[in-house]
């Protein structure tokens, strides 16, 4: 194809003005193609600099709303368009939308690293305007140099795809950038929508504007369902089935995350973690190395996350499928500030349908998850396809007890605390789930650990007649031990002992 002309701005006014405009009408193929080019332009997602504005200022992550616009936007295209190709510029919020969108589709996202970042935010609704007594011609010139900066990467993009449907994913001001070089108005501001679509078309040797700012994907309340529906079966259980478990889970959490609000997560938690394993202790029990590649499936507010980056390995990556609790686990890996947590990107997804390529992760871990889901076999069949041969899986959970009629009053208990619990099972089970789906168990630890009913409550921010329900059924186990928790009392307080146990299981080689 023949590359873009070079610009170079002009101090002069009157030209720069049409420097400024039809620049991508001076973007074109060698051979006019047979069909026409689509660029779709999304922009991406909210972030969490976009919602939680103080104390954020590095590249974040999306917020709990823009995992559901992006989520929103990956349906609503898998329904209207057919897209041949996706692209996403440098930018983490970007990134993910791209990466909802192409989970959908089952699509590779390909990052544009030459794609250029603007100078100014506020280039999408206040380009610098070049008139003769303008005291900004620095301004614009920059504008300028911007502009074809955009146009030299646009035709990179381009080469070899003229005739496809096109998705790319970037900031207001880019793509802003881009419409206003198609119209040919360099002083229009454009307002853009997150998520928003935008598209332009080359046919008939020129290019044109089809539509800008299209929302109808969005929402006019939050959505039903928060993540792309499944489009793959899955070995060993009912893919919808695990979907409407997954999806009610979500919203469990969805509302945790509400009820906690927006209290200081970077500060200590006046109760212990509930895997009660630190990172570095986890690591040294699956034998992690600096080098390794760790899925963590059910990232919750994101501490472990960052406690594993903490304690040296390569990359940790947390799925989860609560926006809310996603929210709030880039919120605390952004104000911690460790540099070691660059390592760590957080992702929505469900576990039964990762987003992964087979053999992506050399570990995965599963930390009180599998109580949540009545049937683990197709969450277990994706961990086994996203691991390598030999790969390590670790979980860790409620263990079960032993005697059938405790193991069911401590079932109760736990379901009438959070809804979204399916099922206690024992060691023994969950050996044999582990075995079932092509994992051998290499060894176990087990433990137990005082905890506080009115801290267990106060971590998922219960409702006071859900509290008031559980202390209700904790207490009529004391004189009999009918849940096998010990529970005593301890003033207004009540404590039990939580029984946890930790697996570590090696993939058998297909």
């Amino acid at each position: 194809m023949n590359s873009p002309t070079s610009y170079q701005p002009s101090i002069l006014p009157g030209d720069v003005r049409q420097e400024q405009s039809f620049l991508l009408g001076k973007l074109y193929p060698g051979v006019a193609p047979a069909t026409p080019t689509r660029l779709l332009l999304a922009c991406q997602a909210e972030n969490v600099q976009s919602r939680q504005t103080q104390g954020v200022v590095t590249d974040s992550g999306l917020s709990a709303r823009g995992w559901e616009q992006s989520v929103a936007l990956a349906n609503w295209l898998h329904t209207h368009e057919e897209i041949d190709a996706i692209f996403t510029d440098t930018r983490l919020a970007a990134r993910l939308t791209a990466q909802s969108v192409g989970q959908q589709f089952r699509l590779p996202v390909q990052v544009a690293h030459q794609w250029p970042r603007s100078p100014n935010t506020l280039w999408d609704r206040e380009p610098p305007i070049a008139r003769p007594d303008s005291p900004l011609l620095a301004d614009v010139a920059s504008y300028v140099e911007y502009s074809n900066s955009l146009t030299d990467a646009l035709a990179r993009l381009l080469e070899e795809r003229w005739g496809s449907t096109l998705l790319f994913i970037s900031d207001a001001v880019s793509i802003a950038t881009l419409l206003r070089s198609t119209g040919g108005s360099s002083e229009l501001g454009i307002w853009l929508g997150h998520t928003s679509l935008s598209e332009i078309v080359y046919a008939h040797g020129r290019w044109s504007l089809a539509y800008t700012n299209r929302t109808e994907h969005l929402p006019r309340r939050l959505p039903q369902r928060l993540l792309p529906s499944a489009t793959s079966g899955q070995a060993g259980g009912s893919v919808p089935e695990a979907h409407a478990e997954i999806e009610k889970i979500a919203r469990f959490y969805n509302q945790v995350a509400q009820r906690l609000g927006n209290e200081n997560e970077s500060a200590s938690p006046s109760h212990p973690p509930a895997q009660e394993m630190t990172g570095e202790q986890l690591r040294h029990f699956a034998e992690i190395n600096e080098e390794s590649h760790l899925l963590l499936a059910g990232a919750g507010r994101g501490r472990l996350a960052l406690e594993l980056a903490q304690a040296g390995i390569g990359e940790v990556v947390g799925v989860d499928i609560s926006p809310g609790m996603l929210e709030k686990a880039e919120f605390l890996r952004l104000n911690t500030r460790d540099i070691r947590h660059q390592r760590v990107n957080f992702r929505l997804a469900p576990i039964h349908d990762l987003p992964f390529k087979n053999g992506r992760f050399d570990v995965a871990l599963l930390i009180h998850l599998l109580h949540h889901l009545a049937d683990p076999r197709p969450s277990l069949a994706e961990l086994h396809r996203i691991l390598p041969a030999h790969g390590r899986l670790v979980v860790i959970d409620i263990d079960g007890l032993e005697d059938a009629v405790k193991r069911a009053t401590q079932n109760a208990i736990e379901g009438k605390r959070n809804p979204s619990h399916a099922l206690l099972r024992t060691g023994k089970q969950l050996t044999s789930l582990l075995e079932e789906s092509g994992f051998r168990v290499e060894k176990q630890q087990r433990w137990k650990v005082e905890r506080s009913a009115s801290e267990w409550l106060g971590s998922i921010g219960a409702e006071e007649n859900t509290r008031v329900a559980v202390f209700e059924m904790l207490e009529a186990s004391i004189e009999t031990d009918a849940a096998g928790l010990h529970v005593r009392r301890q003033g207004t307080d009540l404590l039990f002992d939580a029984h946890l146990i930790a697996l570590l299981a090696q993939k058998v080689a297909d």
